[in-house]
């Protein structure tokens, strides 16, 4: 199952009404005054291989964005904190120019959201005092109730859970500021409209619903969020970097966020929004859907204009674009790279002072692959394939053993890096036979013969949000605990086999590993130095096969003793679609809802009644929604 998506007459905001927005924003008086602080959840445990040396080296660009629109609406007193740089910091001591904070806005992935819940939990120990909670990220859109009833009593949790886009906040603090009495806190006009069903016009929007108790809640979804379709609507990226908090160990803000200088030394690579969307519809991606099935770019001269801006400002010379599929439409592709190309600072060539990186699938670089010397003149250094199988055996994007050969090669010859992105399923052998690629072995090694830089390899697991979810729950595939310890949220990233019907899961967890270890070794290491003057790529090799051996000694201890339970067990296996946790109405019909997931009919109140709202503890945290 995946997220619902709008009629499409309805898919897009009209045109301008996200400035019209940010201006009626401005025009509202007192803003300035509020504390504003936005952080972003990160649990330590998702830190190896092969997010290690990234995770905190790019700033997401996710909370950037925020920030900007939200100064740019006249907001300005604001912070961004992200835990992987400033992991002790609390909501409850946050202090922005002496006041406590108005707004508490916390961005999560999945992966990070127990880290998410407890930032939540501690912002209640404020108690009256403490600010209005709105949780956003990839972990809200798809599972927004798992941020309600966090404690082991009601009325522990985030006041809201924002499903969408920027412009969902930014339309629900148009609401909640423009009906904010004098003297009023924001968490209090927030309550009156909730109370009256005044949130109810934002679409985008899940809250618990007024009527619900402690025993029994449930929570209100307003509807699918309406998408922003001229991305050069966006604030261009600036005050997202200038209010970062400064890596540190203490508990408290410190007086200044990060200078200019700071930023570029602190975030080596910078993320941009270039395009969003994919043509292809596999079934366990959860993208495609959350997109509702649009192409959605960047203009040229805005694209070239941000990374000029970011480059100048605060000297980052590495950009990731945050695309789903980059060449997915050649004409965008071609007219984006022909304005990098053609940008000059002062009188060099913008391609010449940066890297910059993208995703996109085989098979459409394949095809475009006639683009190449112009990808090399904007400035692409390193191309990001979800090959997942160069068979094509677990799913078929087009992609095989012949035209991967062909098109690494094309590529560095222009010296442009391939980046490898495997998956390994419980079908796939560990080896095969000579001549036979479907060994995931075989594929790691083949790959590093082709000229591959890096090299990812996750297990196949059903994500929330995709149509191998429901297959998966009912074939009794998901671990619920192994060893008698509930799964982890972090432990979703697909470095652990934390879903499988193998015999063996922990062969398969060791399999990982031996991938990993087939393509970053000390004789590949060596080999990369032996051709760094004749192989054009040798340098980088080398540099990422050095950072691949760090990233693999750090995911060895974590992968072995994850395995080794695993062997031990035993595992107990989440039987089939269960109730949600918290049940979720929709605001026009009051019907009972799905969202992402399909849950069975919601349990009966007298029954609902004996549930302990304990089960919401992070120790407890639902994988998907299901208890």
């Amino acid at each position: 199952m995946e997220l619902p998506r709008r009629q499409d007459h309805d898919i897009y905001l009209p045109d301008g009404t996200f400035r019209n927005r940010i201006e009626s924003l401005r025009r509202m008086p007192g803003l300035s005054d509020l504390a504003i602080g936005i952080v972003y959840a990160f649990d330590s445990r998702t830190h190896m291989q092969p997010f290690w040396y990234a995770d905190k080296r790019m700033v997401p660009c996710s909370v950037r964005l925020l920030a900007d629109s939200l100064h740019e609406a006249g907001m300005t007193n604001l912070r961004i904190v992200l835990q992987q740089w400033s992991p002790r910091v609390l909501p409850s001591l946050m202090r922005l120019g002496g006041r406590k904070l108005d707004l508490l806005l916390v961005s999560s992935m999945q992966v990070h959201a127990e880290r998410a819940f407890a930032l939540i939990r501690d912002a209640h120990r404020m108690g009256q005092e403490r600010p209005l909670i709105l949780a956003g990220g990839a972990k809200a859109m798809y599972e927004p109730t798992d941020f309600f009833e966090l404690g082991p009593a009601g009325g522990v949790g985030a006041d809201g859970v924002v499903t969408g886009e920027a412009f969902v906040l930014l339309d629900l603090l148009n609401v909640v500021l423009s009906h904010r009495r004098s003297g009023q806190t924001v968490r209090d006009a927030y309550e009156d409209l909730r109370s009256s069903g005044g949130l109810d016009g934002v679409p985008g929007l899940v809250y618990l619903c007024p009527q619900g108790g402690p025993h029994e809640p449930q929570a209100v979804n307003t509807g699918v969020q309406r998408l922003l379709r001229d991305l050069d609507e966006l604030p261009m990226p600036d005050v997202g970097y200038r209010v970062l908090e400064p890596p540190h160990g203490r508990r408290t803000l410190s007086a200044q966020p990060c200078t200019p200088r700071q930023v570029g030394k602190l975030s080596a690579i910078a993320s941009v929004m270039s395009t969003q969307g994919c043509r292809f519809r596999c079934p366990f991606c959860p993208i495609p859907a959350s997109n509702q099935r649009t192409w959605r770019h960047k203009s040229p001269r805005r694209l070239a204009a941000e990374i000029t801006h970011i480059h100048q400002t605060f000297g980052i010379s590495e950009f990731f674009g945050t695309d789903d599929n980059f060449f997915n439409d050649r004409q965008t592709a071609c007219d984006l790279m022909t304005e990098l190309a053609r940008t000059k600072i002062g009188e060099k060539p913008l391609g010449r002072c940066i890297r910059f990186y993208t995703e996109a699938t085989q098979a459409d670089v394949y095809k475009n692959r006639d683009l190449l010397p112009l990808a090399k003149a904007s400035g692409l250094a390193a191309i990001w394939f979800g090959i997942e199988d160069i068979t094509a055996r677990l799913v078929n994007k087009g992609q095989n053993a012949d035209k991967t050969a062909e098109l690494f090669a094309l590529l560095r010859g222009h010296r442009i890096e391939p980046m490898v992105m495997m998956i390994h399923s419980d079908h796939q052998p560990l080896h095969s036979p000579r001549g036979d690629l479907s060994g995931l072995v075989n594929q790691a090694r083949h790959v590093y013969e082709l000229g591959a830089v890096s090299y990812q390899c996750t297990y196949l697991g059903p994500a929330v949000g995709s149509r191998d979810f429901e297959p998966a729950a009912r074939a009794k595939a998901i671990f619920r605990r192994v060893g008698g310890i509930k799964i982890p949220q972090a432990y979703q990233d697909g470095n652990y086999v934390v879903s499988s019907l193998h015999e063996r899961p922990w062969r398969q967890q060791v399999n990982i590993l031996r991938a990993y270890g087939a393509f970053y070794n000390p004789l590949n290491a060596l080999r990369a130095l032996r051709d760094i003057r004749k192989d054009p790529l040798a340098g980088r090799r080398l540099l990422f096969q050095v950072l691949g051996q760090i990233g693999l000694l750090l995911a060895l201890p974590k992968l072995l003793g994850w395995a080794w339970r695993l062997r031990r067990g035993p595992i107990e296996r989440y039987p089939d679609l269960l109730p949600a946790r918290i049940p979720m109405r929709d605001a026009a019909s009051g019907e009972e809802m799905n969202w992402a997931i399909e849950n069975a009919p919601a349990v009966p109140r007298r029954l609902r009644a004996r549930v302990p709202a304990a089960a919401a503890s992070p120790e407890l945290a639902p994988v998907a929604n299901i208890p």
